[in-house]
């Protein structure tokens, strides 16, 4: 369970601190700096009402989810550099458990990932100095770049966090470095069940370079060795590029390459590559897009991301949440815009195998969000994904409501 993987890192935190405090026990103005980091401190609450649908073309019941998470986030003002973070969720259900939530044994309906519980989402100490260096040791959530690698999957009530340790500089004003060690993730699945933590040794890397105002150039590392999920274990490096025209048309781009090996305790030995390519063009009122992803495969093994948000990737419906050992190649279109304060976007996503020549079928996906203050805000979002040789039809549906104190 969350609530006792992080105990290890604010111990040492809390050590850590207590080291730092004493050159200014005797300083005059330590009364001072703790009134104004009360000062500073500050409490928010967020709720977020979602329910979700989902029909498929099998034998399960239809998934009725109807779930609020209440978020308490503390955040405190800095003492000689350190500051803290606290935040709970709980997720509640409204109604019915008309759904397979992976924990509460419905498996004759199914799967919504949202199980209901109450949980220490974040909770962590933080140094920073004047020289561009933050370190931060405990609960956290972690967002890498687009997330493809590393992510919070924000999407589902629970979110994906990680206990460990992070460093993070700033060198210049163009160039940041982060490195990570963490020894538990706590998944989405949580905070209770089988599934809901995973341990082991997970290491990461990042150096990003911001080559103009226009030029993003990032590289980076992934370590991961699972105590209990052998099959993913592996080591990823790569580069990431996002850049677009300073005159002219209005267009952008982004380019991903990656390679993934075995390593550690992976029982198979294999090799992937990994590339992520799309064309944005910003039209007056509307945004254009055309991509392709490729994650290899070779039949007996294919390129994996499990600690990505990865319902932001391949479809909405998230039918490959792990990728298929035959691999997938994933070409999109997608048209966004905002009309009358709605935003408004439609997507559709034809989903081939990378070894062989299966179709596994497509998808449509289309969403409206819209906020009707600072406060409050609704979405709603569909998806439908066409089988032809991988899973079966199935039709998602979600209504949204977020409301922020």
């Amino acid at each position: 369970m969350k609530t006792s993987a992080v105990t290890l890192p604010l111990a040492i935190s809390a050590a850590l601190a207590t080291l730092a405090l004493p050159a200014y026990s005797q300083s005059n103005d330590l009364s001072e700096q703790l009134q104004q980091a009360l000062k500073q401190s500050t409490v928010s609450a967020h709720f977020r009402y979602r329910l979700e649908y989902v029909e498929q073309d099998n034998v399960l019941d239809d998934a009725v989810a109807s779930s609020l998470r209440s978020r308490l986030t503390v955040n405190t003002g800095k003492v000689s550099g350190f500051s803290a973070l606290l935040q709970l969720d709980n997720v509640s259900l409204l109604g019915n458990d008309n759904y397979n939530s992976t924990v509460n044994g419905k498996t004759a309906y199914s799967v919504v990932a949202d199980p209901k519980g109450t949980d220490i989402n974040q909770a962590l100490l933080r140094y920073q100095n004047n020289n561009g260096t933050t370190l931060s040791a405990g609960r956290q959530l972690v967002n890498q770049l687009n997330q493809r690698f590393l992510g919070g999957v924000g999407w589902r009530q629970n979110e994906q966090t990680l206990d460990g340790y992070r460093i993070q500089q700033q060198i210049g004003k163009n160039v940041s470095a982060e490195l990570g060690h963490y020894y538990n993730v706590n998944r989405i699945f949580g905070p209770k069940g089988a599934a809901a933590d995973q341990n082991g040794s997970f290491n990461t890397a990042l150096l990003q370079w911001q080559l103009s105002p226009a030029h993003q150039l990032a590289a980076f590392g992934y370590d991961f060795d699972f105590a209990n999920w052998a099959a993913r274990s592996s080591r990823t490096i790569g580069v990431d590029y996002q850049g677009k025209l300073t005159t002219g048309p209005k267009l952008s781009w982004h380019l991903a390459l990656a390679k993934q090996d075995d390593a550690h305790n992976a029982p198979l030995s294999f090799s992937h590559h990994y590339h992520r390519l799309s064309l944005s063009w910003a039209l007056d009122g509307i945004t254009l897009q055309a991509g392709q992803e490729r994650l290899a495969g070779n039949g007996q093994s294919a390129f994996q991301t499990p600690l990505a948000t990865l319902h932001a990737f391949s479809g909405f419906a998230d039918m490959f949440l792990n990728t298929p050992n035959s691999g997938l190649r994933d070409h999109w279109l997608q048209a966004s815009g905002k009309f009358n304060n709605v935003a408004l976007a439609l997507a559709y996503h034809r989903f081939d195998s990378d070894v062989g020549s299966s179709r596994y079928g497509d998808e449509w996906n289309a969403s409206a969000s819209y906020a009707v203050n600072k406060k409050l805000s609704g979405l709603i979002k569909v998806a439908y994904y066409n089988a032809d040789t991988l899973a079966v039809d199935t039709s998602k549906v979600w209504l949204m409501l977020s409301y922020q104190l």
